[in-house]
């Protein structure tokens, strides 16, 4: 099925339950009975990523994004539109200027690929001001670059009781391994994951303090104990202010959904995965790599 008929469904949508929409993505979805759920979930994860929509996990919730018209870091030209998608808004874009639609690269993700790029042409940012009024838009001066310089510092999640003793099997990553180990105790400092009502949980134990916290900001904790060097950025155009080049994050290394969709935003497109596992975003310029390398307390390398 076509990602594009998919963003206009949820842009028709626009909000509601998430477990609802999860049954509706997974309806339409090649794989397995049993494993269509899962490639759903993943698929709405793309799509959050790329800026189209927001997922509350906790409130089992979703609704789409504005839409958003940005410039491209090292564009003076091209526009990226993303957010809620209509027939509508397209005419209206079409009516102001020239807009192309490219077709992204195929996801791994079984029957359903991510919906085009959307790439709107302008003369001056006074003139993208004034599409984006006109469509009814919001237009943000690169949106890659404003996410990317509000990342946070990570730190512990708050306070937590930790795992159940006398519930679900309890899992400690190994950071040589580069595993979760089921453990008998948990008693030394680490990540420790549990399932609770059919759903990993997650808690880092440290000094004797357990905190709770989402599975990529404990990987990211974690891991830069032990290897500091995930990030690699090869610089392609060696611009004076702001260098842009392709980055290279570690395979073992998952990032948190805002620091994906910084990345992200620099090219409209999801990080393309080799088959070692390792992830590349191309036109990121070496400050949003740089805060996105500071924000997971990553050193980044520059090539």
């Amino acid at each position: 099925m076509d990602g594009d008929l998919v963003l206009e469904w949820l842009s028709f949508r626009g909000h509601g339950r998430l477990s609802d929409v999860t049954s509706s993505v997974a309806a339409v979805m090649d794989s397995p009975p049993h494993a269509r759920a899962h490639a759903a979930r993943a698929y709405l994860r793309r799509l959050e990523v790329l800026g189209h929509l927001d997922l509350q996990w906790s409130e089992s919730k979703w609704r789409i994004r504005p839409t958003v018209l940005t410039q491209l870091p090292g564009s003076s030209a091209l526009a990226l539109v993303i957010g809620k998608r209509t027939a509508e808004l397209e005419g209206r874009l079409e009516s102001e200027a020239v807009l192309h639609r490219v077709v992204p690269p195929k996801s791994r993700t079984a029957s359903l690929g991510d919906p085009g790029i959307l790439l709107l042409e302008y003369d001056s940012e006074a003139g993208l001001r004034d599409v984006s009024a006109n469509a009814e838009a919001t237009f943000i001066p690169c949106a890659a670059s404003h996410v990317a310089a509000n990342l946070p510092l990570l730190a512990l999640g708050p306070r937590a009781a930790g795992p159940n003793a006398y519930g679900s099997a309890v899992g400690m990553f190994n950071v040589f391994e580069r595993e979760f180990i089921q453990v008998e105790t948990f008693r030394r400092d680490g990540l420790y994951k549990q399932k609770v009502n059919g759903r990993w949980q997650y808690w880092l134990l440290r000094s004797g303090h357990w905190s709770s916290i989402g599975y990529a900001e404990g990987m990211c904790l974690t891991m830069s104990e032990v290897d500091s060097k995930c990030l690699q950025l090869k610089i392609v155009e060696d611009v004076d202010e702001d260098p842009i080049g392709t980055l290279h994050v570690n395979g073992s290394l998952p990032l948190p959904v805002q620091h994906q969709r910084a990345l992200a935003l620099c090219s409209g497109v999801s990080a393309v995965r080799a088959p070692d596992g390792t992830r590349t975003y191309d036109n990121v310029p070496n400050s949003v790599a740089l805060a996105v390398a500071r924000s997971i307390h990553q050193h980044l390398q520059v090539r």
